[in-house]
């Protein structure tokens, strides 16, 4: 949920939209299918996913990102502003690797009344992806409390 958490890569080729336009970002598309490969999944899910990534337009990959970027920037608590914002939300996140949260973000999310968080064990990186049935079942639980 902070800058930081994200790889320092993926913040530079952000950055370097400002400056190169949608080049970083049709790096970053092409780049798409070598890191699906590392995923485990079925290989008709991982070329679903691969065709889907194909029709991301890069303008909107960088409008989106760097949108993404200032959010993160805005402050140094992401976690207290989701709280903050006083709607029901589920934050899913993997044990270790893309996703953790920090101790300040566990104990902030855990104590707001209207968020619930899931972790999820081991490392996970494409969630709905590599744990659909977990996905899911978190969904539903979500549904039936709203």
């Amino acid at each position: 949920m902070s800058t930081a958490d994200e790889p320092g890569f993926f913040r530079a080729m952000i950055r370097l939209g400002s400056i190169l336009g949608t080049v970083p970002f049709a790096v970053l598309k092409k780049g798409i299918p070598s890191m699906m490969k590392r995923v485990p999944i079925p290989p008709e899910r991982q070329a679903q996913l691969e065709a889907d990534f194909a029709l991301n337009r890069t303008r909107d990959m960088r409008r989106g990102l760097q949108a993404y970027l200032r959010w993160l920037h805005r402050d140094d608590d992401p976690a207290r502003r989701l709280c903050e914002a006083g709607v029901p939300a589920w934050v899913v996140h993997a044990e270790k690797g893309d996703g953790d949260l920090t101790k300040h973000e566990r104990e902030i999310l855990e104590a707001c009344p209207h968020v619930r968080v899931v972790t999820l064990p081991g490392q996970v990186f494409f969630l709905p992806n590599e744990v659909p049935g977990r996905i899911a079942d978190v969904i539903v639980q979500a549904l039936a409390e709203v």
